[in-house]
């Protein structure tokens, strides 16, 4: 009786099975990794545009703050602030006349008197500026934009007579300026997120 002899085995070798499934686990081990990297840098990267754009909202509040602090009311003038909406959120514009534009009260001396308007218009903050008091045509309008993604401007009013919170000011009805003023600016974030930063503003206090 004859028996056919095995083929020798060879030593050292991979199969085609172990080459595919090493390559399976090297490929499976750079997608974690990279996936991590990714997620890490993603949130890195919205860490710091969140953090450029509350630096954008905080400088805004700033210049607005130096202008409404030393801002005034007079016949040609009045201060008004009115209440909006837009889209459900608020949409509010306040005017008066100041002297320190964007400079603050330190200019007050040695500036010309101009009327400011601030207003949200869709996902801007907007700034007019009028130069002419007494001008008939917008040729003295100045428009700045103050911030985009501006998805709500909400200002109220400290009546320091009544001792009340107002929503509207009405500078021709009442004893000019109000006393104190809270800025409300709410900002859509690169993450979809809503961000809301409040400024307390004193009049005439400098």
């Amino acid at each position: 009786m004859s028996f056919r002899q095995a083929p020798p085995r060879l030593e050292g070798g991979f199969t085609l099975i172990e080459v595919l499934l090493a390559v399976s686990l090297v490929a499976m081990m750079a997608t974690l990794l990279f996936g991590s990297l990714y997620v890490t840098t993603s949130a890195i990267d919205s860490a710091r545009a969140n953090s450029a754009n509350e630096q954008i909202v905080r400088s805004t509040l700033r210049v607005m703050t130096d202008e409404l602090s030393v801002g005034v009311s007079l016949t040609i003038g009045p201060w008004m602030g009115i209440n909006g909406q837009q889209d459900g959120q608020p949409a509010d514009s306040v005017a008066f006349l100041t002297m320190g534009q964007f400079r603050g009260a330190e200019s007050t001396k040695d500036t010309e008197l101009v009327r400011i308007v601030y207003t949200r218009e869709g996902d801007r903050l907007l700034r007019f500026v009028r130069r002419n008091l007494y001008g008939l045509t917008d040729e003295s309008v100045e428009q700045v934009e103050l911030a985009t993604k501006v998805k709500a401007f909400n200002v109220r009013y400290y009546d320091g007579k009544s001792n009340l919170w107002l929503d509207e000011w009405d500078g021709r009805g009442r004893s000019g300026t109000p006393k104190a003023i809270l800025l409300e600016l709410t900002l859509l974030q690169e993450n979809a997120e809503l961000q809301t930063v409040r400024q307390w503003v004193a009049v005439g206090a400098s």
